[in-house]
Parts: structure tokens; C-alpha cells; sequence
């Protein structure tokens, strides 16, 4: 365990590394993805601050405070998640756990922590926490954990550090997958270079039992789509992403990775390597028989984006999907 088991976050944990020697600060606010590691980060964070020997790679995993933590039954340690089949942290919960109980002194360790998942919180959650971010103990230090740090109150964030995690390289992904999860290095790849340099993406595509099939679903429609007519497009290419509406951001992903690789046959010939590499020859197929250009795939892809960022602003599913097929078909029938 320790530093060393997380993977890749050189800067993060540089940072959270200095709160090992001195005395930390109150209140840190780990950011990033979904994915990304920050629950993982908090946790090793929080080990290492209950040590009673902390090493220069975090927690000895040897002292009564490390066997105490890994028990998950550390008496200086709290955690607040969402409970499963909840939308959030219960108030109630927040007041029991952190508003009266921070007043009680660490029974074993130097420290009490309290490791948080602010996307859980509501308004009135996070001013509960607020009333002792502004005065807290010396012994208490808070971990919290958020996608978006506009998601958290001005007002909480102005007594924390925040700590950003970046993506992960593809290197540092396909460590994850092949030294955790036995991932053989060739599927390890393809996962890795899907994951977008987020882990836990990587992790779930690699144990999923739909994305294989959904992949070649979405080739086939992509490769179907220059000879479809607009008719075909607002009907049976739609009704797909009805159907697999709740992977829509997967599809997206697999779409513009596709024409990242067209791009690259078209450009090069595909002396790089492609990420689709076992639909080399079908992609070749259609860029000849429709004389796409770079340009061409290029604006396909634009519809792409667009469509994922129209989404992401609740804007109509239907006419934005529908929108997006029929740009994409008129760039790949060279219209």
C-alpha cells in the first residue's frame, strides 16, 4: 500500500505528501473525474495521517493505527458516502458524524479524518461542514472528494487547499489494468486507450460484458451510415441510440475514435498505430469508395463534440442525436 500503490498523480501526491511532515491543514478538496483515483488518493492520505510511523511513501501498514484502518474499524476515522440506492449524503448523517463528533478527542491516534464525498452534498450538507471548516480542532483535517469544484459553496472552498488530479498516461493505465486486474497486455491496450486516460473507465470497460458487443454495434452503423438515406438516418440509426440511450457517452467516445483513426488513414496511410486496428480494412473501404478528405472526417467528428456538449446542456436527446447523424452523413457521403 502507501504512495506507491496509486499509480501515476505525481503532482497530487507531492502535494498531499507535505502534509506528513508539520503540521497539515484543516481542509483539502481532491478534484477530477470520475475515475480518476481521488477516493483511492483520500484514502492513502488518510492512512498515512493516522500512522504512528509514517514513512516518505505514506503509511507503515505495520502500526496498530494502519491494522486499525485497514479493519475499517479506526475509531479516528470517518467517512461519509452516499449510501447505496441514495441520490446523497443524508444531512442528519453529516450532523451525527462530522458536527458532533469533531468536538470529541482522537482516541488513538494524534489526528481524527474525515474523508468526504462532496458530490454527495447538498447546500444544506455542506454548510453543516462549514460551521467547523471555520473553526475546526487542531486535530481534525477533512479530505474531500468532488468532480467539480464549482459544485461545492465559494464559502467552503475558500478554507481549503485544492488538489487537482490529471488524467492518467496511457503507460500508467495499462500498469493498473495488467498489474491489478491480470488484463493481458493486448486487450490491456485497447481498454487504456478508450479510458481516456481515466483508470476507473479503463477498469470498467475491461470487466464490463457490453462494451465488446456495443463496439461493433456502433461500427457497423458508422459504416452504414454513407450509403443511408435521411429516412434510414431519422428511424433505424436513431432508434439504436434510443435503445442504448444509457450508453450514449460510450458511443460517443467510440465514434470519435473511429474517425480519429479514418483521420489518420487518410492523412498517412495508418503507419501509426490505430486504436481500431481490426477495422483497419473496412475503414480504408469506406474513405476510398466515398473520397473522403481529412477535412471531411474532421468535421464528422465536429458533430461529434457538439452533440456531446449539447447533452451535456440537457438540450432535446432526440434532435440532437438526429442533428448529429444526419451532419455526420453528409460529411462521409461527401455530399
Amino acid at each position: 500500500m502507501g504512495w506507491s500503490s496509486v499509480i501515476g498523480q505525481k503532482v497530487a501526491k507531492h502535494r498531499l505528501g507535505t502534509l506528513f511532515s508539520g503540521e497539515p491543514g484543516h481542509a483539502y478538496v481532491l478534484t477530477g473525474p470520475t475515475g480518476i483515483g481521488k477516493t483511492m488518493l483520500a484514502m492513502e492520505t488518510a492512512r498515512a495521517l493516522l500512522c504512528s510511523e509514517v514513512t516518505s511513501d505514506g503509511a507503515c501498514d505495520q502500526c496498530a493505527n494502519c491494522r486499525y484502518t485497514a479493519a475499517g474499524t479506526h475509531p479516528d476515522l470517518r467517512i461519509l458516502a452516499i449510501p447505496d440506492g441514495e441520490k446523497g449524503i443524508r444531512v442528519a448523517d453529516v450532523r451525527s458524524k462530522v458536527s458532533s463528533d469533531i468536538s470529541i478527542y482522537p482516541q488513538i491516534a494524534t489526528r481524527k479524518v474525515y474523508v468526504i464525498d462532496g458530490d454527495g452534498l447538498n447546500e444544506e450538507g455542506q454548510n453543516a461542514i462549514l460551521k467547523t471548516l471555520e473553526e475546526p480542532p487542531s486535530y481534525a483535517v477533512f479530505l474531500i472528494t468532488v468532480q467539480d469544484a464549482s459544485k461545492l459553496l465559494p464559502t467552503v472552498m475558500s478554507r481549503s487547499v485544492t488538489v487537482a488530479l490529471s488524467p492518467n498516461t496511457e503507460e500508467e493505465v495499462l500498469s493498473i489494468l495488467t498489474s491489478r486486474l491480470g488484463v493481458p497486455a493486448k486487450d490491456a491496450v485497447f481498454y487504456a486507450r478508450y479510458a481516456n486516460g481515466i483508470p476507473g473507465h479503463a477498469i470498467n470497460l475491461a470487466q464490463s460484458q457490453w462494451f465488446s458487443g456495443l463496439r461493433e454495434d456502433v461500427a457497423g452503423l458508422i459504416f452504414s451510415i454513407p450509403d443511408a438515406g435521411k429516412a434510414s438516418i431519422l428511424t433505424s440509426a436513431y432508434s439504436f441510440f434510443e435503445t442504448e440511450k444509457d450508453h450514449c457517452d460510450e458511443i460517443l467516445l467510440i465514434i470519435g475514435l473511429i474517425f480519429r483513426d479514418m483521420a489518420f488513414l487518410t492523412s498517412d496511410g495508418g503507419a501509426v498505430n490505430l486504436l481500431n486496428d481490426d477495422k483497419r480494412d473496412k475503414m480504408k473501404s469506406v474513405i476510398s469508395r466515398h473520397k473522403l478528405s481529412v477535412s471531411n472526417i474532421r468535421r464528422a467528428n465536429d458533430a461529434v463534440t457538439r452533440a456531446s456538449r449539447s447533452l451535456l446542456a440537457n438540450c432535446s436527446y432526440e434532435s440532437t442525436v438526429c442533428q448529429m447523424l444526419l451532419s455526420i452523413q453528409k460529411e462521409l457521403s461527401n455530399a
